[in-house]
């Protein structure tokens, strides 16, 4: 006969069974074992603590909660019910209490091991990092062989960049655990934040020995085969961690910047827009995203990016500064300055930010505090590359050629694979007509990630041609890059190179394929078209430094492009009888132009020159709106409905006396042509037209009139109103 006595032995008993079912798993066993004890025995400790232990294991965190609360209320004196209590809270995300429940514990066993590494734990997620690593310190010192403990340690002393100590508290770990997959990744990280490479990449290996489906090993180890320059190992790293987790938000993110490292920007984008989509939480991949599009030429887009980010989180002053590079791409340069002054009032140390304000304040003309924030920079920072590139840009304005000159040296002699500074190197000798260390220079276009042209590079396998070996025989294909005008400049070298023995393929832009039909290459095909088979190809900018062009072997015919006679009746009709001085005037270019705020004019600032008594025909394709009621107003024949493409304007161009015209495509065609042409230029013109000189050597028929100081159009137009003036007028 059972007595009232031999209950608490039933209950023991009962709890030993559910206890048993738990340890192996056997969770509805261990459920139904634990109930019956309670039937027993409703205040039993254990078994009430273990239940809550079950529901935290099986996420039921209300009966969790419940069970652990009845088993501290029975006996409040036990640290690990707290302990537990604590890791429930954790899972719900309660963190204050579980802070609590923790400190509760150590409250009554301030060497409670578990609660130590727990408490831990909670602290590195919310990334209170000094005294989380007190807590793993502590703990460690309790049990020194506890590879948990020292491995997550050592991810906060990486955090803290005590990067000795960590790396330290890592081998420790592996020493002590040899198969701990973790403590292999976190080695590979710290080792890559004390960039060994070698030992980065050898512990991400061992950890995918050890576990080839451990995702973050996989995707580190395309972050680091990507830092070594092999982009292709590191795509194929991240595309296997996504064949074993393809919704691996972080994954599609990493291999989003592998793809623009091998600019594939497309692909790029849309593995971005993923990892977004995935985890649209996560403001660094908007923010990655921004820094993608505005490397694709979309200012505006990237600022929606960034200020997307900054919407989940505008603590990231990384982003502002990312964002403020935005509004400078957008010409709205106040609002940059006002970005980057705030990011350095947060925080006065933030080199990118500095330098970003600087260079603002050259953007906005203000030249002298420009320079002194430079020299701030380097007074607190010391000397960079980016820093003498960016001064020199500022001389540059100045005017301060072989002060200019010394910067971009300078910048060189730091980083000497920064393609920066031999650009605007580059640029700058080929204004004052150094022109054989120009077109040196001119070939760092292809490594500088800022232009325009790096992002349109093409990928040909057949070898680049710069002039050293024999074409007889051969088929070269010569591709048109940049804007019309650079194509139009530059195509006078078509005929040289078919000189040469060289079949010649020639790839220009669209508008310009009727126009350079007749020019001697054997084959004019548009941009998009498939091409033929070809043995070298060569970009038509890369032909003065394959001909070596210097300033008095620039191939300069008085015109070079033939016009078609059709077309010249044709617009002759359409212009009817000429009576008085025919004026062709192109006021502005693309709107889109790094430089057009410089070079483009209003209709109206022409407004001395259209009251003179000659005939004035816009050879604009397009006109802005701003300036379509002076247009109307005026007495400027406006024919643009006519104008098909570049043969047409170059027909109209043949039946003006006088090409007026900014810095733009129609200027290079009316020279092209051999019309007598007058170009308006800014007081630091492009390259093309060198410096000081009137005339050019690339157009022999044209005259330069240049702004005195920066923005003084009135001069230049009064300028040119003297000399329609003094040609004859009948």
């Amino acid at each position: 006969m059972t007595t009232v006595q031999d209950f608490p032995a039933q209950a023991d008993a009962l709890f030993a069974a559910g206890l048993a079912a738990h340890a192996d798993g056997r969770f509805d066993d261990a459920f139904a074992q634990y109930e019956a004890a309670l039937q027993i025995e409703p205040g039993h400790f254990d078994t009430l603590h273990h239940l809550g232990i079950l529901g935290h294991a099986s996420g039921n965190y209300e009966f969790a909660l419940e069970f652990i609360g009845a088993a501290i209320r029975i006996n409040p004196q036990v640290p690990a019910t707290y302990c537990n209590l604590g890791n429930i809270f954790k899972a719900i995300n309660e963190r204050d209490a579980a802070l609590d429940s923790y400190r509760q514990a150590l409250g009554l066993d301030p060497d409670n091991v578990d609660a130590l590494y727990n408490l831990g734990n909670l602290l590195q997620d919310m990334k209170q990092d000094e005294e989380a690593v007190g807590c793993y310190e502590r703990a460690i010192a309790l049990a020194p062989h506890d590879a948990e403990a020292l491995n997550n340690c050592a991810a906060v002393l990486h955090r803290l960049e005590r990067l000795d100590e960590a790396l330290a508290c890592c081998e420790r770990a592996i020493a002590l655990a040899p198969g701990h997959v973790h403590a292999h990744n976190n080695r590979g990280n710290i080792q890559a934040a004390l960039g060994n490479t070698d030992e980065t990449i050898a512990s991400y290996e061992a950890a995918l020995a050890l576990d080839p489906d451990h995702i973050e090993a996989r995707v580190n180890l395309g972050t680091a085969l990507l830092a070594t320059g092999k982009a292709e190992e590191a795509l194929a790293s991240l595309d296997a961690a996504l064949e074993r987790s393809p919704d691996h938000a972080e994954a599609h993110h990493r291999r989003g910047k592998v793809l623009r490292q091998l600019r594939r920007n497309d692909d790029a984008l849309a593995a971005l827009q993923r990892a977004i989509v995935l985890d649209p939480k996560a403001p660094e991949y908007r923010c990655t995203l921004g820094s993608l599009v505005q490397l694709m030429g979309n200012p505006q887009g990237a600022l929606a990016c960034f200020d997307a980010a900054l919407a989940i989180d505008d603590t990231l002053l990384t982003t502002h500064n990312e964002r403020g590079i935005a509004l400078q791409g957008l010409r709205r340069h106040a609002e940059a300055l006002a970005c980057f002054d705030m990011i350095l009032e947060k925080d006065p140390e933030h080199r990118e930010a500095a330098l970003n304000r600087a260079n603002t304040l050259k953007d906005l003309e203000r030249i002298d505090e420009a320079l002194a924030a430079y020299d701030a920079i380097v007074a607190k920072h010391g000397e960079s590359a980016p820093v003498w590139n960016n001064r020199g840009n500022a001389y540059e304005e100045m005017r301060r050629y072989e002060d200019a000159l010394a910067c971009f040296d300078a910048a060189i002699a730091l980083s000497p694979g920064y393609a920066a500074p031999h650009w605007n190197r580059a640029l700058l000798n080929l204004q004052y007509g150094r022109l054989g260390d120009g077109w040196r220079g001119y070939e760092w276009r292809w490594q500088n990630e800022s232009l325009s042209c790096y992002r349109e590079m093409r990928t040909f396998t057949e070898p680049a041609w710069l002039g050293a070996e024999p074409l007889a025989g051969k088929t070269i294909l010569l591709f048109a890059e940049q804007g019309l005008g650079d194509t139009l400049q530059f195509c006078r070298y078509v005929p040289l190179v078919k000189a040469r023995g060289a079949r010649v393929v020639l790839e220009v832009q669209g508008p310009l394929t009727g126009l350079l039909a007749d020019l001697g290459a054997d084959q004019v095909l548009r941009r998009g078209d498939t091409l033929p088979p070809f043995d070298y190809q060569c970009s038509l900018m890369s032909l003065p430094l394959a001909f070596g062009t210097e300033i008095d072997t620039i191939p300069a015919s008085s015109r070079y492009l033939p016009s078609d006679p059709a077309r010249v009746a044709a617009w002759r009709e359409r212009l009817g009888p000429q009576t008085r001085l025919r004026v062709g005037l192109a006021w502005s270019g693309n709107p889109h132009h790094a430089n057009d705020r410089n070079r483009s004019l209003a209709l109206a600032q022409l407004a001395p020159l259209l009251a003179l008594d000659c005939e004035f025909v816009s050879l604009q394709k397009e006109h802005r709106e701003q300036d379509l009621a002076t247009l109307d107003a005026s007495q400027v024949k406006r024919v643009n409905e006519h104008l098909n493409d570049f043969a047409d304007t170059a027909a109209l161009c043949e039946l003006m006396d006088v090409v007026v015209s900014v810095d733009t495509s129609i200027a290079h065609l009316a020279g092209a042509v051999g019309r007598p042409l007058w170009v308006l230029l800014p007081q630091v013109a492009d390259w093309r037209w060198l410096t000081e000189r009137g005339d050019s050597p690339w157009y022999p028929g044209a005259r330069l009139f240049r702004q005195s100081k920066a923005g003084d159009w009135e001069s230049v137009i009064e300028s040119v109103k003297q000399a329609l003036e003094a040609l004859p007028h009948g």
